[in-house]
């Protein structure tokens, strides 16, 4: 009987790891066809042989450079729970954010976290913690510099983008108005928990109790424990200020490198633009995808290119070669600790397959 059970149990999470991988896909398949709608294969190629490939060099050095900042930026964050050795976490973010482009729906995100609980016995409550504090503030970061593309030369209002063959009207200043007002809700929301925990927990509680049926009440109960009591882990309004700091060195970083690839195929555009294509491509991930946040992260930074003037040809050229280039840099950099550390893919695939096991009990 209890067998039995375990099976159903195996064969629902099953149905929903499934479900998550048909809507990752999916997603990732509209954003491509949007992304390459009207290629021209031949002026495709002609654009990568007449690149300059150089520039990948400082455009890697660079990105790892990012890397470095994103393994100090989690270290602050777990420093309140543990003090890690940077050399110790930085293998562990390396991997994570390699299996990122390996697996669906970032699951490297949870490979962190069970690496960092192996390793450095730091609890998944606490690990998974850090980790949404981490993707709040990077689209945090996002939100500014899409503030700063504002301040510098404006941001569209409507544009037509034309999908399956028809026009749709998108409201760019309504999306950026909506992506500061829940970012800056989530922001203010950890920053509240910081400072009011007690408080926050009775709100939820008054919220829970009011506004859902009796029968989810013990369950939505758990689930804000959970998560309040998570980021009980920082204890320091002042960390996450060091934190917020942290996420714009990484993004700066990251956004040079994107700069410096353009050199490859002769062409650029302004800080304004530079902006505004890191802004909406990284945003883009937050959607559901693929792995390595196949099409949410190409379609945004092609539109902008080709909304701002660059030929669609050498915009779709260039933002392979970057997608290549950062989908390479942090495969091989994670393959590369795995080697060092004697893990090998199974045994990711292990670890995973036990998360989806403990999920109901968690």
């Amino acid at each position: 009987m209890v067998s039995g059970e375990r099976a159903s149990a195996r064969a629902g999470r099953l149905r929903r790891i499934n479900w998550r991988i048909v809507l990752g896909l999916a997603v990732s398949g509209v954003s491509l066809y949007v992304a390459v709608r009207n290629l021209q294969p031949a002026k495709v190629w002609k654009a990568f042989r007449q690149a300059n490939y150089l520039w990948i060099v400082p455009a890697v050095i660079l990105y790892l450079g990012a890397l470095l900042a994103r393994t100090a930026r989690w270290q602050t964050l777990l420093s309140s729970e543990r003090r890690i050795p940077f050399r110790q976490l930085l293998p562990t973010m390396a991997i994570g954010r390699g299996a990122n482009n390996v697996y669906p729906f970032r699951a490297g995100e949870i490979v962190r976290v069970l690496l960092l609980r192996q390793r450095n016995e730091v609890s998944a409550t606490a690990g998974l913690a850090s980790i949404l504090v981490e993707r709040v503030f990077d689209g945090l970061t996002m939100i500014l510099f899409l503030l700063l593309a504002a301040l510098i030369g404006g941001i569209p209002g409507a544009q037509e983008v034309e999908l399956f063959g028809e026009g749709v009207v998108v409201n760019v200043r309504y999306i950026l108005w909506l992506a500061i007002a829940v970012f800056g809700a989530a922001l203010g929301g950890i920053y509240a928990i910081e400072l009011w925990p007690q408080l926050i927990r009775k709100i939820a509680g008054w919220l829970i109790g009011h506004l859902t049926p009796h029968r989810f009440h013990q369950r939505l109960l758990g689930i804000a424990e959970r998560f309040i009591g998570g980021f009980s882990f920082v204890r320091s309004v002042g960390t996450l200020t060091v934190v917020l700091l942290f996420s714009i060195v990484v993004w700066t970083a990251e956004t040079i490198s994107y700069r410096l690839l353009m050199n490859s195929f002769t062409f650029g555009v302004d800080l304004h633009n530079l902006l505004l294509m890191s802004g909406a491509a990284n945003l883009g991930t937050a959607l559901p995808s693929g792995p390595g946040n196949l099409g949410t992260f190409d379609a945004p930074s092609i539109l902008v290119l080709t909304g701002v003037g660059v030929p669609k040809d050498t915009a779709i050229s260039y933002q392979f070669l970057l997608h290549a280039v950062l989908w390479c840099t942090e495969t091989f950099a994670g393959l590369w600790f795995m080697w060092r550390g004697g893990l090998k893919k199974a045994d990711l695939d292990r670890s995973l397959g036990g998360a989806e096991d403990a999920e109901p009990g968690a």
